[in-house]
Order: structure tokens, then C-alpha cells, then sequence
């Protein structure tokens, strides 16, 4: 099954932070400090995701905005009509 490309980045940044976390692990810095910067590490790479899936979303056709503008423009009514 091939891979696409935000699936693909989402793994290579997954791999990133265990990387991260086996460096911690032989650092031996507290558990404390190690958990604190997984957490941020997680953070960062699914805001990276979500910042990458935000920008590939297809901008909308000038055509299809013109035609949602005239959907939600308020419609006048004459005044003779109203009453």
C-alpha cells in the first residue's frame, strides 16, 4: 500500500520523537525532564501535521465564491411587496 505524502511525514515525524525518546533514555536525565519534552516534541510534530493538512486543502474556485456571495447576500424586497 503506498504511502502518501502526509502519511509519510506524519511516520518520518513519529520516528523523530522515539529517536528522541531512546536518546533520553540514555541521557538518563530524570523521568520528569524526559516526559516534559516528549510531550512538547508530540505537540510540535502534530501541529506541524495540522498546519501541513490546513495547507493542502484546495483553495476554493473564484466562481464557486461568487456563486456562495449571491447564496448569503441579503435579498431585497420591495417595500410594496413586504406589505
Amino acid at each position: 500500500m503506498p504511502v502518501n505524502g502526509l502519511q509519510g511525514r506524519a511516520d518520518g515525524l513519529a520516528a523523530r520523537v522515539e529517536a528522541l525518546a531512546a536518546a533520553l533514555r540514555e541521557s538518563r536525565i530524570s523521568d520528569e525532564t524526559a516526559s516534559r519534552l516528549l510531550s512538547h516534541a508530540s505537540t510540535a510534530a502534530l501541529q506541524a501535521l495540522t498546519l501541513e493538512l490546513l495547507l493542502e486543502q484546495p483553495q476554493p474556485a473564484a466562481d464557486a465564491v461568487v456563486e456562495l456571495a449571491a447564496l448569503v447576500a441579503p435579498v431585497a424586497v420591495p417595500v410594496e411587496a413586504a406589505a
